[in-house]
């Protein structure tokens, strides 16, 4: 797929529900506050927001309360270049709020006991699952959109621009690299942790298989002239290309931004689907796998579950608010 100004340009028509962004498609800057530091709380148990779900997210209710069969199709015209690039600008920074939600919750999890461990534990597992939804939905993209477009423009950012700069990967690093669950391990819910983790490990691995076959990032393709030395300055420069002003934000006020970008995740979905059958390819292994698949299929409710335990929801009163749509 060529990429050219007239495909970026071209006015897109605004999906149903659409409410993000200055039109259909745009971005929005990211606010988080500085990554977790080692001395920083764990947060209070189940602490209610004050946000109402079925108010923010009413397309992300709805698309998990449809049945998959009977979901709508997509749409007919293949998404432009533009979808792709709300993509994968918007679902990193996704990726960053739920990794920040994510590294509070291991420090719950390590620090107690019983029921608040469970807690912690079935939030955490929400969070992986959300991420590994949130890898499907940036890669979504045809690879010459991802080779014409994305890979460029990281290049200019940076020649070795890379992932491994992200400033809030750092807190759950040990956990999504498989070194962290297995203290867990004789907990029925820490369990299914682990194998969230082992889902996520399957899906990059066969995003970086689908998006680039020959394997080498452009950290490793980068020369020694291009470097930057410095982690604070690395982290500014990924947080710069992925619109993100570290700022002091409250609890709400980083759920919010969650809750506004998941919405708009769910009206895209509902409107061009998840992957674009005009450029059907195919699939490496690891993303034909059943556990995948079934990652795919059930995004609308992945994330619902995820904003649940954000938004401090038990499944009680997550379920309410679906019987409501």
């Amino acid at each position: 797929m060529n990429i050219s100004y007239d495909s970026m340009s071209a006015e897109l028509g605004t999906p149903p529900g659409w409410d993000f962004g200055d039109c259909a498609y745009g971005l929005e800057p990211l606010l988080l506050p500085e990554p977790l530091a080692p001395g920083d709380d764990a947060p209070p148990h189940r602490a209610p927001s004050g946000l109402d779900v079925a108010r923010l997210c009413p397309s992300l209710l709805a698309g998990a309360a449809t049945d998959r069969a009977a979901a709508p199709a997509p749409a007919r015209e293949p998404a432009g270049a533009q979808v792709y690039w709300f993509r994968w600008i918007t679902g990193h920074q996704v990726s960053f709020l739920l990794w920040r939600l994510l590294g509070q919750q291991m420090r719950v999890a390590s620090g107690s006991v019983g029921e608040r461990r469970t807690d912690a534990l079935a939030a955490m597992t929400a969070y992986v699952r959300g991420y590994c939804a949130m890898l499907l939905y940036t890669s979504s993209c045809p690879r010459g959109v991802y080779e014409g477009l994305i890979r460029p423009s990281m290049f200019l950012q940076h020649p070795g621009f890379s992932g491994t700069w992200a400033p809030d990967f750092g807190a759950v690093r040990p956990l999504l690299r498989g070194r962290g669950a297995a203290r867990w391990a004789d907990n029925p819910v820490g369990a299914r942790l682990r194998q969230a983790v082992a889902v996520h490990h399957t899906i990059h691995s066969g995003v970086a298989a689908r998006l680039v076959p020959g394997g080498r990032s452009l950290l490793q393709e980068a020369t020694r002239t291009a470097e930057v030395r410095g982690p604070r300055m690395l982290g500014t420069l990924y947080d710069n290309y992925f619109l993100t002003v570290r700022l002091p934000q409250s609890p709400p006020e980083i759920l919010a931004q969650l809750l506004r970008r998941l919405e708009a995740v769910a009206v895209d979905l509902r409107a061009n689907g998840l992957y674009d059958a005009a450029y059907d390819e195919d699939l490496p292994a690891e993303l034909r796998e059943n556990d995948v698949v079934e990652c795919g299929r059930d995004v609308p409710r992945v994330l619902l579950r995820l904003a649940g335990h954000a938004a401090g929801l038990d499944a009680e009163a997550l379920g309410v608010q679906l019987e409501s749509v």
